[in-house]
C-alpha cells in the first residue's frame, strides 16, 4: 500500500476499526464501504475484489490463513457499504493478522489496496507442534523482569515495560530457571527468539528537555522534532544503525546487525496497545526477528548451573543501543523466548 492507494479514485473501508482485539476462532462479518467517485467508463459493471488474512503466531511465524475473490458492483459516483466480508480468525493464540484488500479491474490491474488489523490476544501454550511434527517447549521471558542492566547514555521502559529501551551501548541480562521437566538428553536443539531494534534517545527522552520553546513562525524554536513527547520519528531512509551480541551462559550464540529503529503501520501492536488519553508512548515502533541457536556447550552449563544466563549488549564501538520489545508491543505477538525443540 502506498500514499497512490490513499488517493485512488476508487477505496474501499476496511473494517470499522484500524485494529481490534478478537477472540480466537471468532466468526466475524467485516463490514466494507465503497467511494467510487469517478466515471470508471472503462471498467464496466464490476470490479474484483481479492482479500487475503495472513498474519504472525507466537514463534513470530508469518501464516496464511485464507484468500477469496468476490465480484464487487461498480456504478460512476457510488457511495456506500457493500456485501460485509466474512472472516474466521485462526484458533490459538496469540497473534496479529493483517486483512489486506485490492480491487482490480477486469485485466487483473490493481487499483487500490487497503487493510485492517485484529489482534488475538492469549498466554503464550507451553508447548506447540511445529511444520515438521517436532514438539516444542515455550519459557517466555517478560522484557522488563532484566536481574541487571547498565547503559552508557539511559535506560528506561515503555508502558511498564511492555518494551524495554536501552540508549548508548551496554546490556540487559535475564536468568532463566531451567525447567525442571525438560531432561539434557531430551533435547534434540533450542532456539532463542526475541523481537530487537536499535534505540536513539530522541530529545523528549533527554533529561532536562523540557518544553519546546520558541515561535515557529518567525524561524525560533527548536529544529529537533522529537522533543515533542508524542513523537517517534516515522520510518524514513535516516537509518540509525546498531548491533547486538547475544551471549547464553558466557558463550556467544550471535551477533545481529540492527539496521534501524523503525516505527510506522508494521508496529500493529504498538499502535494497538496505546492508551486512550490523547497521549503516543512510542506508537508504531518495532523491530527485527532475533532468531539464534543456543549452542550445545551453553545449554550444558545452562543444564548443569540450573539456568539460562542471556545477556543481549550493544558494544561502545556502535553505541547505537537496544529496544526490546514484548508481546503486547511492537510487530510480533512474542516475549523475548527460548524454544526447547524436543527429540522425537
Amino acid at each position: 500500500m502506498s500514499l497512490r492507494d490513499l488517493h485512488a479514485p476508487v477505496y474501499v473501508v476496511v473494517g470499522d476499526s484500524l485494529s481490534q482485539t478478537v477472540p480466537p476462532g471468532a466468526e466475524l462479518r467485516v463490514p466494507l464501504y465503497a467511494s467510487f467517485l469517478t466515471p470508471g467508463n472503462a471498467w464496466g459493471d464490476s470490479l474484483t475484489l481479492r482479500a487475503q488474512l495472513y498474519g504472525w503466531d507466537a514463534l513470530g511465524q508469518r501464516r496464511a490463513y485464507f484468500d477469496t475473490t468476490r465480484h464487487v458492483p461498480f456504478h460512476a459516483w457510488m457511495t456506500g457499504p457493500l456485501d460485509p466480508l466474512p472472516v474466521t480468525m485462526p484458533g490459538g493464540g496469540p497473534a496479529v493478522l493483517v486483512l489486506a484488500v485490492r480491487l482490480e479491474d477486469g485485466n487483473g490491474t490493481v487499483l487500490h489496496r487497503n487493510f485492517c488489523t485484529f489482534v488475538i490476544e492469549g498466554e503464550p501454550p507451553p508447548e506447540v507442534r511445529l511444520d515438521d511434527g517436532r514438539r516444542a517447549r515455550l519459557v517466555p521471558i517478560d522484557p522488563a523482569h532484566f536481574d541487571s542492566a547498565a547503559w552508557s547514555l539511559k535506560q528506561w521502559n515503555v508502558m511498564d515495560g511492555l518494551k524495554v529501551n536501552g540508549a548508548g551501548s551496554g546490556f540487559f541480562e535475564y536468568r532463566v530457571a531451567w525447567p525442571a521437566a525438560i531432561q539434557l538428553a531430551d533435547l534434540d536443539s533450542a532456539v532463542f527468539l526475541a523481537e530487537v531494534s536499535s534505540k536513539q534517545l530522541f530529545g523528549k527522552d533527554r533529561a532536562g528537555s523540557g518544553q519546546i520553546e520558541g515561535d515557529f513562525m518567525r524561524g525560533r524554536g527548536t529544529l529537533d522534532p522529537s522533543l515533542n513527547p508524542n513523537a517517534y520519528p516515522m520510518t524514513d531512509e535516516r537509518l540509525f544503525r546498531s548491533a547486538v551480541t547475544v551471549r547464553i551462559n558466557g558463550v556467544v550464540a550471535g551477533k545481529q546487525a540492527l539496521a534501524d529503529d523503525p516505527a510506522d503501520h508494521r508496529g500493529i501492536l504498538a499502535w494497538h496497545y496505546q492508551k486512550h488519553d490523547r497521549r503516543l508512548r512510542e506508537a508504531g515502533s518495532y523491530g527485527t526477528l532475533l532468531r539464534l541457536t543456543v549452542p550445545s556447550d551453553a545449554l550444558q552449563r545452562a543444564a548443569a548451573q540450573g539456568q539460562l544466563v542471556i545477556r543481549l549488549e550493544v558494544d561502545p564501538e556502535l553505541p547505537g543501543g537496544l529496544a526490546i520489545y514484548g508481546r503486547r508491543f511492537g510487530r510480533y505477538p512474542l516475549d523475548p523466548t527460548v524454544v526447547f525443540l524436543l527429540r522425537r
